[in-house]
């Protein structure tokens, strides 16, 4: 008579491959939130350097103003210019990630650009992110930005 072998895994063998895995898993998702969260607000904070450019290009090559403003206690902006001959006022909103806002001890709470595309009032702008403040410096008339944190 022949005997046959059996092979596969024991119960006590599957509950510690399961515990090793939740142990893991608990280690690993904090670290990722968190890492998600940094890159989301740095991914914001370039999306909202690109729209200052814009806005301060838009004001240069067609000689209207444009400005930025922040709303609902600093956690979105509206961007606004005109729209060719038309006179239209062009409207366009950005939201940023949860917990990133425009820090209530910011100097500067709006930007705006006159229409040779020079800023009104350079500053400082500070942010509130969940690795501290950042903030960036806008120079005088067409000057750059400086990110500072």
């Amino acid at each position: 008579m022949e005997e046959t072998k059996e092979s596969g895994f024991t119960f006590l063998e599957m509950i510690l491959v399961v515990a090793v895995l939740s142990i893991m898993t608990a280690i690993i998702l904090p670290i990722g939130d968190k890492w998600i969260q940094a890159e989301s607000e740095d991914d914001a904070l370039q999306a909202f350097m690109v729209t200052v450019y814009s806005l301060q290009a838009y004001s240069m090559a067609n000689y209207a103003a444009t400005s930025l403003e922040f709303r609902d206690g600093g956690t979105e902006y509206i961007t606004s210019y005109l729209l060719g001959k038309e006179g239209k006022v062009g409207v366009a909103q950005n939201v940023f990630p949860k917990g990133m806002r425009l820090a209530s001890s910011s100097q500067l709470k709006s930007i705006k650009f006159d229409g040779n595309g020079d800023i009104l009032k350079p500053g400082t702008m500070a942010f509130f992110t969940s690795s501290g403040i950042i903030e960036i410096r806008f120079q005088f008339q067409r000057g750059r930005m400086i990110i500072h944190e």
